[in-house]
């Protein structure tokens, strides 16, 4: 990826990269999938909601029918493919305005190569300033699928909050503290795509409208969807006490208890040691 100007260029640095119809469908195809991803985060959201504040809704996705689930995070992600095949698609005049830059900094021929690209505006021989917008509301479209699902996940992660602090005296222990783990790891597993990936995103969407040129920068978010799935697992370890108990080999406190008669006797072994305690009663 590559920021210049008012254009954003992404293109597959591989050996398919020259066979310009097969790399630009991977170009969407890379762009589709982050859209995926955004909207299954929504939907982790979503249904976390409904177990907690509207379990009987729950009956609805049983078997096969949680399929269902998915529809929406699909159709949207089939939806951002499209627009970054057809609106998006190469051009003489985006080859042309990238044309130095990339050469420059990739030592690459954007006419040879595969890609879809932005171009907002650009001035054409007479100095007037020419607006596309078919690129404009393209993008537009794109940062409005983002912000729908952001929207979503703040909206149902507010209320299953509410939901679990007004529920807590009916709650077991148990399931109000497993509840809450999850929701902190929820919580946290969102915070890292967004402030690794989702808002760089969204900056190299916006940045080059003021003409505003970072360059190689803009590959970051490549590097950060690499890193994402490996501190996503990490989170969820760390984050859910029996997960992290598993993990640095830590074991379960375990409790005896012994009854007469005439008293009782308990012992309770530590994992740092045991220690053992007795209590008659006559």
């Amino acid at each position: 990826m590559h920021l210049h100007g008012a254009s954003l260029i992404i293109y597959a640095d591989s050996p398919l990269k020259l066979y310009k119809s097969i790399s630009q469908a991977l170009c969407c195809l890379y762009c589709a999938s982050f859209g995926l991803c955004v909207s299954l985060l929504a939907t982790h959201f979503v249904y976390r909601f409904l177990a907690i504040c509207r379990p009987n809704d729950l009956k609805r996705f049983d078997g096969l029918k949680l399929l269902k689930i998915y529809i929406i995070p699909i159709i949207l992600s089939t939806v951002w493919f499209l627009i970054a095949y057809i609106p998006l698609e190469p051009s003489d005049l985006k080859a042309e305005y990238m044309r130095i830059a990339v050469k420059e900094t990739y030592n690459e021929d954007t006419y040879k190569l595969g890609y879809i690209g932005v171009l907002y505006y650009h001035r054409n021989s007479n100095g007037e300033l020419i607006i596309r917008w078919s690129d404009v509301i393209s993008c537009f479209a794109i940062c409005g699928i983002m912000q729908l699902f952001i929207t979503i996940i703040l909206v149902c992660g507010w209320k299953t909050y509410r939901k679990m602090q007004s529920l807590g005296t009916s709650m077991s222990f148990k399931t109000k503290e497993l509840n809450s783990q999850l929701f902190k790891t929820l919580i946290l597993q969102t915070l890292v795509p967004m402030l690794t990936m989702f808002t760089p995103v969204g900056l190299l969407v916006i940045l080059p409208m003021f003409s505003i040129s970072v360059g190689t920068l803009a590959n970051a978010p490549s590097l950060n969807a690499g890193i994402y799935p490996a501190l996503d697992a990490t989170i969820a370890i760390f984050m859910i006490r029996d997960f992290r108990e598993a993990v640095i080999c830590r074991r379960k406190n375990k409790v005896y208890c012994d009854a007469t008669n005439s008293g009782a006797a308990y012992s309770v072994t530590y994992s740092t040691g045991e220690k053992r305690a007795s209590l008659n009663s006559v």
